[in-house]
């Protein structure tokens, strides 16, 4: 009882893993419910049956990926720490996140640029709404109460720009030879951010 019990969530598990590797290598129209059956040797009904259909297959795929990620770094943010400390963290999470999760990055990139504007929408109500807004209160409290400074898309456009370029990053002369390993460019990568947000702190005016 116990085995047969078990049988469909692992089914379900087995299921989501094959379609997250499939649809971050070939994007939602480039993958098919067959491909998925044979690649997951699943049955295209027992896929049916969990999910209904594609679209709602590539939503759970988000909601699995997108919810975990956001839910970390909500708890940057939220933690008990110095303003500067939530920043400096939420960052590394973020740059930890995507670089060792390919299918995530890739996902995540196929959604920003797919130009479908239902699941776009989806996944800002999922995890990227929240986050921005939590990340916005942070920076309006890192810069003293202000409302100036750093936007919060700024933040994002600089970490996935980052890791987007890593490939490249690796290979160029510019390269500082102290970066010498991932965690070691990862540390230089978050410190370049968390520098460009210091350089653009408002500086109170003397009274």
């Amino acid at each position: 009882m116990k085995n047969s019990a078990a049988q469909p969530a692992n089914s379900r598990q087995r299921i989501l893993e094959v379609s997250t590797r499939l649809f971050a290598k070939h994007g939602f129209d480039g993958v098919s419910m067959r491909n998925i059956a044979t690649e997951s040797d699943i049955t295209l009904p027992a896929i049916y049956h969990h999910f209904g259909n594609k679209e709602e297959l590539f939503k759970a795929v988000e909601t699995e990926m997108y919810s975990s990620h956001a839910k970390s770094l909500m708890d940057q943010l939220q933690a008990d720490l110095s303003p500067e400390e939530r920043l400096h963290n939420f960052v590394y999470v973020m740059f930890e996140h995507l670089e060792s999760n390919p299918d995530y990055l890739k996902l995540l990139q196929r959604n920003l640029v797919d130009g479908w504007e239902e699941n776009q929408a989806f996944l800002v109500d999922l995890s990227l709404q929240p986050v921005m807004d939590e990340l916005k209160v942070l920076l309006n409290e890192y810069a003293e109460g202000t409302g100036n400074g750093i936007t919060p898309i700024t933040i994002f456009s600089l970490i996935l720009g980052y890791i987007t370029l890593m490939p490249v990053i690796r290979h160029l002369k510019e390269r500082p030879a102290s970066a010498n390993t991932d965690q070691a460019m990862r540390e230089l990568l978050v410190q370049s951010v968390m520098n460009f947000v210091s350089a653009n702190r408002p500086t109170q005016e003397p009274r």
